[in-house]
């Protein structure tokens, strides 16, 4: 007869991030829906008047419905990449992250499409989401980037944990990064018919890249001309920014992680940790 998990046997098992993000990812999904369903009269027209602000507001509206969480699930992919460089091994890190780091973005879409799909039927006429070739291209965009950044968190963290000056100041580093990424992906989302920032943002930090091809995707046409006018393209510089970006830091930051020495705290299922062999260490 199988035995009941005692209440430490389940509190490993809560912690390690392969489950507690994919809860956190379901809880993103949802939470956001409310803020990403009114970005556009908060942020870029309290009120649409004629047939091409209708048409963006619409457009927008959608784009940002069918998205909900996907940000805030990059910056828990990349968390979570963190956190996993804590408990393994770096070889063992990524080879947990990338496939988790895809899970997470599935899970993003699970929860956020059923809302998105309700708030859309209401209005007459409603797209089926994969007809609308935009928002296909834009959403598997961001979702192609949750696993390279939860990539670069394992090589982040593990650059971090090498780091005596940086594990000094991690109370500090956390919420400034927190902020960091706020005011970046703030800095994309409110981007209107082109992107009208300092150029070497969009490609140097995907935050940045990330919002701007989600804003862009329903904001691409000047609606207060007659008829609109298509200024900006509808996303692609952005989401090609995003992946080459989030890529290039996966790369470079797991190749640092690779190259600096060791320091004096080794992963908790390293023989070195005292922990005794593991499944994963060498033998």
């Amino acid at each position: 007869m199988p035995t009941v998990p005692d209440a430490a046997t389940l509190r490993r098992v809560m912690s390690h991030p392969a489950v507690w993000s994919v809860l956190v990812a379901a809880l993103l999904g949802w939470a956001a829906m409310p803020f990403n369903n009114g970005h556009y009269e908060y942020w870029i027209n309290f009120d649409p008047q004629g047939d091409g602000q209708q048409q963006e507001w619409v457009q927008t509206r959608r784009i940002f419905r069918y998205t909900s969480g996907v940000l805030c699930g990059q910056l828990l992919a990349l968390v979570a990449g963190v956190a996993l460089s804590r408990r393994h091994r770096h070889a063992v890190a990524l080879t947990i992250a990338v496939p988790l780091g895809a899970v997470l973005a599935v899970v993003t879409v699970a929860l956020a499409f059923p809302f998105a799909w309700v708030l859309e039927s209401s209005r007459p006429a409603a797209v089926p989401a994969f007809d609308d070739p935009i928002l296909t291209r834009v959403l598997l965009g961001e979702l192609a980037a949750y696993p390279l950044y939860a990539a670069a968190g394992v090589g982040l963290g593990i650059l971090v944990r090498r780091s005596a000056r940086l594990r000094k100041r991690k109370r500090l580093l956390v919420p400034l990064f927190l902020l960091f990424w706020t005011v970046t992906t703030l800095t994309g989302l409110v981007q209107d018919d082109e992107y009208d920032a300092w150029p070497w943002l969009l490609w140097a930090v995907p935050f940045v890249a990330a919002g701007t091809a989600i804003a862009l995707a329903g904001l691409s046409a000047d609606a207060w001309e007659f008829p609109p006018v298509p200024v900006g393209d509808w996303g692609r510089s952005a989401t090609l920014a995003l992946l080459a970006s989030a890529a290039a830091y996966a790369l470079i930051l797991n190749l640092l992680a690779v190259t600096r020495r060791r320091g004096d705290r080794p992963p908790a299922d390293s023989p070195a940790a005292g922990s005794g062999p593991t499944a994963d260490a060498h033998p």
